[in-house]
């Protein structure tokens, strides 16, 4: 990523705070740090600080998306991830209900093992007050990996903190994941929340010819920042 990108990336953010205001949509920026960066829980890079920035409205009842990630990965080699998304919950009964998303990202990985890529995916899920199962359909267009996530998800509250623990296995075409997730975030002040993540993944796939992830993983990964929402 060359410096007018990079200048021109934080005169965007700068004026995320107004564009929101006046355009009537959701916005919010975060930063942070990641000891393993995962895409479908592969390891995409290693040991990175990470900024965000997220930009969403609902429209006759559907909700867009804009999503971006940077990452300083190396010394002169940047990795960023830009996704647009849409979805729509659908009441089955009074409290529960059926999210449905689909989305497309591009991957700029910036490492010499894995090529650029953009991915597709849909996401079904059945929402409600105890456990959220879910499934999404990923194909990654240049990789030519296609498979399914499966997973459950608990959200809840418990002394000012928001907690989300969830599991899931991912099979792609050549590679296959276990996931055990724990996610908490609590308001520190005013619209400026703390988050982290803690997860276990295991991998599964063959070591030779791999252009998908930067090694097969097996250990715990954390990732902690601070989230500012408009």
């Amino acid at each position: 990523m060359n410096k007018l990108f990079k200048i021109a990336l934080l005169i965007a953010t700068l004026n995320i705070s107004a564009f929101a205001e006046t355009n009537s949509i959701t916005a919010a920026i975060d930063a942070g740090y990641t000891s393993s960066y995962l895409v479908n829980n592969l390891v995409q890079a290693k040991d990175a600080a990470v900024a965000g920035v997220t930009l969403g409205k609902t429209y006759a009842g559907v909700d867009f998306s804009l999503k971006g990630q940077y990452l300083p990965i190396a010394s002169g080699t940047d990795s960023s991830h830009w996704g647009l998304g849409a979805g729509k919950s659908f009441e089955v009964l009074k409290e529960l209900s059926v999210r449905t998303d689909a989305g497309v990202t591009r991957h700029q990985t910036g490492q010499a093992l894995i090529q650029n890529y953009t991915e597709v995916n849909a996401r079904v899920a059945l929402e409600n007050s105890f456990f959220v199962p879910y499934v999404k359909g990923i194909y990654n267009v240049e990789l030519e990996q296609s498979g399914a996530t499966v997973g459950m998800e608990k959200r809840f509250s418990l002394y000012e903190f928001n907690f989300t623990p969830a599991v899931e296995y991912t099979m792609l075409t050549d590679a296959k994941s276990y996931a055990a997730k724990l996610a908490i975030s609590r308001n520190i002040w005013k619209n400026l929340d703390a988050f982290t993540e803690v997860a276990y993944i295991k991998n599964d796939f063959s070591t030779s010819n791999v252009n998908f992830a930067l090694k097969e993983f097996d250990g715990l990964v954390g990732t902690g920042g601070l989230r500012w929402t408009f």
